[in-house]
């Protein structure tokens, strides 16, 4: 089986429980992981003051195409991912590609629905986001997976989302996957 890899999109106010739940889980799982910045530099402010560095920018990224791409909520995070047309692009063109577009929290809204990437794609997103755009179909579950689509509703979810994100990276092996979910004393 070859390595997947994917892309952590974070941003200035991003919800780091959620991106580092999500960037632990892959790594037990030996799926490669490229932490990108969405600013100009790698040092991120988060929603909560922790002190994380991503592995590059996405300007120096924006040609590499990952097997899926990921986004952690966070009300400035999401806002700031979504004001972005470099990030924009760069989804729009792994959605082309058909890759996993995996949003947690706020970002299915803020990012995914706000510039109408989900079309019909059913999806779930955290504090009644849904009801500010028409883009995409919610539905009231904690993870939700329309196709290529994956999302999450928050924080509380974190470890569900991860690890239904890797079941369908790895869908060949999903005895590593319940071993590590095992491993860790997650229940899914």
């Amino acid at each position: 089986m070859t390595e997947k890899h994917v892309a952590v999109l974070l941003a200035d106010g991003f919800e780091e429980g959620e991106a580092v739940v999500f960037i632990d889980i892959m790594r037990r799982l030996d799926i490669k992981v490229t932490v990108l910045s969405c600013m100009e530099t790698t040092a991120l402010n988060t929603y909560f003051k922790t002190r994380i560095t991503a592995d590059d920018i996405l300007k120096n990224c924006f040609n590499t195409t990952y097997d899926a791409v990921m986004m952690p909520g966070g009300p400035k995070g999401t806002d700031n991912l979504s004001a972005n047309p470099m990030v924009i692009d760069f989804l729009k063109r792994h959605i082309n590609e058909d890759k996993y577009i995996c949003a947690l929290c706020s970002s299915g809204a803020k990012v995914l629905a706000a510039h109408q990437l989900l079309g019909q794609h059913y999806y779930t997103t955290g504090a009644g986001l849904d009801k500010k755009f028409d883009d995409g179909q919610f539905l009231d579950q904690k993870v939700v997976v329309d196709g290529r689509f994956i999302s999450g509703k928050g924080l509380g979810v974190s470890f569900e989302f991860a690890f239904t994100v890797a079941k369908y990276l790895l869908v060949g092996n999903q005895e590593k996957v319940d071993w590590q979910a095992s491993h860790i004393y997650f229940e899914h």
